[in-house]
């Protein structure tokens, strides 16, 4: 990877795996995210039963110091409860950041927004194509879901593709295994 000219915004040119976009220098930690990747995953959570599901996630340079994040998943499974192949299931939308951290390494920020009454702030590490995100702050509205906690961890792995897995404490159970999914790479 290559900083190339920094612009008088700061910005930088930045060669990821397939593309070249016009990134922040302060993300450049995250230039392998950049681009829209699909795929499937699985999830569970004690007192549900297992479940594939689909998704999408776009994560967007513009120039500013932030990567826009927008993530949307559909049912994939046999039909069940109500819900049938493709139906939509979940999304999140939000924001990516990089700060210096104390100790002169990147810290992560990451800011997420879900539509069924849930605001997350993560703190983390990037260390290479690993990031390490941990809960700084959830809100909640009344009728949410008793989420208290969760963890997520993002990474690229063999044929770089783009994994994660979130773990998450709710409704009074301890933390455990929620979601799961590979994504390989649509578009830059």
């Amino acid at each position: 990877m290559s900083a190339g000219k920094r612009s008088a915004a700061g910005s930088a040119r930045s060669d990821t795996a397939t593309s070249t976009v016009d990134l922040h220098a302060s993300l450049l930690p995250l230039a392998f995210l950049v681009g829209t990747w699909r795929g499937e995953g699985v999830g569970g959570y004690e007192g549900l039963d297992g479940f594939h599901y689909g998704q999408e996630i776009t994560f967007a340079a513009d120039g500013r110091p932030a990567l826009g994040y927008v993530s949307h998943t559909w049912w994939a499974d046999e039909p069940r409860d109500g819900r049938e192949p493709g139906s939509p299931l979940a999304t999140e939308t939000g924001f990516w950041r990089v700060q210096p951290g104390e100790d002169g390494k990147p810290v992560v920020e990451v800011m997420l927004a879900h539509p069924f009454g849930i605001a997350e702030i993560y703190v983390g590490t990037v260390t290479g194509t690993r990031i390490d995100l941990d809960h700084n702050v959830l809100i909640r509205t009344a009728t949410a879901r008793d989420v208290t906690r969760s963890v997520r961890l993002y990474g690229l792995v063999e044929g770089c593709d783009l994994a994660y897995a979130i773990d998450m404490e709710a409704e009074g159970k301890p933390m455990q295994s929620h979601l799961s999914a590979r994504l390989h790479r649509v578009s830059d």
